[in-house]
């Protein structure tokens, strides 16, 4: 299954030479992703799983293992490490290898929670790699149809955006993209279960990768003691999804204190779990303060069909989001924007600290809410309405669009 990442992962003016390290949730495919680009070169003999204990062995009698394989390679060979974070001494193996064969040959390190998490204490690999996030499929992804993605000039441009946006929208196919939007609605963008389309298979899946995150990586990477008690957290949280997430309310249902609950939250997206968005503000310090969103990666685990779709997109602009920063086009943030009045919208991209796009997700509502009224006004950046329950386009005035939450999603990635 062809990922957004085969398009700019292993571009010389994206990575500029550097280590790419790709990280993620667990079973997301980046493993997967990995091989298929050592196949397409011919070199799947230079994967290395540092769970496999001969490339542990390998590496310990001959720590330059890697100058006869590299030697042996008519071009630039892509060498790939797996799980090596694993290592006690893996920052200091990977810093002495990409020292010595930088300019022979290209490296990538994948891995999941415990990558992000170590990669952050420390600075010996510092100015030696960029780090990419492989996130749950997106429609265009589901249906193998990476050519519907719009070029990201589109989507950047104000003008474009009310143009070739709107006409690629119109032009988007029904049959294909309704059922595989369905599907992933049904079954998430994790790959197996995907791909599986089984609601048996499904529902054991996921209760044993949540169980997973929770009695492995959970113990591994914190020192909480309650696992009992975050499995109730878990248990909590798709009912509050969507909605500004109040730790005081979930301490008094957990009879924990408030820096408990904090804890277990941030444990949970240490994971790759959950994430949270922030609201946003020209004072960043006040956004801090105000109380963030929570979603789910798997937004299965939502049941109400209009929060599951309010998770969907929230992952799909968070990918979308990533991906714009992981090609150097600016530095964008995804938030969403409330003021105390009540008025509120689920989505707001930003871009250089400014207001760029306002997006909400609906089950049905075909005309535009009035807090999207309000904030497009207020902030002067279109707004974008996805329905769920809708099969058209309409455009309204004042940069204002009701779209088919398939049709939008299948062109971001």
């Amino acid at each position: 299954m062809e990922r957004v990442h085969s398009f700019y992962l292993f571009d010389p003016d994206v990575n500029a030479g550097k280590m790419i390290f790709l990280s993620g949730p667990r079973q997301i495919g980046k493993t997967t992703f990995a091989l298929e680009k050592l196949k397409s070169l011919g070199q799947e003999h230079l994967y290395f799983n540092w769970d496999d204990p001969y490339v542990r062995r390998e590496y310990t009698r001959n720590p330059h293992f890697l100058k006869a394989k590299i030697a042996a390679e008519k071009q630039m060979p892509l060498i790939v490490f797996d799980e090596i974070h694993k290592h006690k001494q893996w920052k200091n193996i990977l810093k002495g290898l990409y020292d010595i064969h930088r300019d022979q040959a290209q490296f990538m390190v994948t891995g999941s929670a415990r990558l992000d998490y170590f990669r952050q204490s420390g600075d010996s690999l510092i100015g030696r790699y960029f780090s990419f996030r492989m996130l749950p499929l997106g429609l265009a992804e589901a249906m193998g149809r990476m050519q519907l993605i719009v070029n990201d000039d589109t989507l950047l441009s104000q003008e474009k955006q009310e143009t070739n946006l709107m006409s690629q929208l119109h032009d988007v196919s029904f049959n294909e993209t309704k059922e595989a939007f369905e599907q992933l609605m049904v079954f998430g963008g994790f790959p197996e279960p995907f791909l599986k389309a089984n609601n048996r298979f499904s529902n054991k899946w996921r209760r044993d990768y949540k169980s997973l995150l929770l009695y492995e990586d959970l113990r591994d990477l914190s020192r909480i003691q309650d696992i009992k008690g975050v499995e109730q957290l878990v248990l909590m949280l798709p009912e509050r999804v969507g909605s500004p997430l109040s730790i005081n309310s979930l301490r008094e249902d957990l009879q924990v204190n408030h820096r408990t609950v904090s804890n277990w939250i941030e444990a949970l997206k240490k994971i790759y779990l959950v994430f949270s968005i922030l609201p946003w503000s020209r004072q960043i310090a006040k956004a801090i303060k105000r109380e963030p969103k929570v979603y789910f990666y798997d937004w299965t685990m939502v049941s109400d069909s209009g929060k599951r779709l309010e998770n969907m997109v929230a992952v799909s602009l968070l990918r979308l989001v990533c991906r714009w920063n992981e090609l150097g086009l600016g530095d964008f943030d995804l938030r969403y924007v409330r003021n105390q009045q009540g008025k509120e919208v689920d989505f707001l991209i930003v871009k250089d600290q400014k207001p760029f796009s306002l997006l909400e997700a609906k089950d049905s509502e075909l005309n535009p809410s009035h807090s999207g009224t309000y904030f497009q006004k207020r902030l002067q950046v279109p707004y974008y309405q996805l329905v769920g329950n809708f099969d058209g386009l309409e455009t309204w005035p004042n940069h204002q669009f009701i779209i088919a939450a398939w049709r939008f999603l299948s062109l971001v990635g």
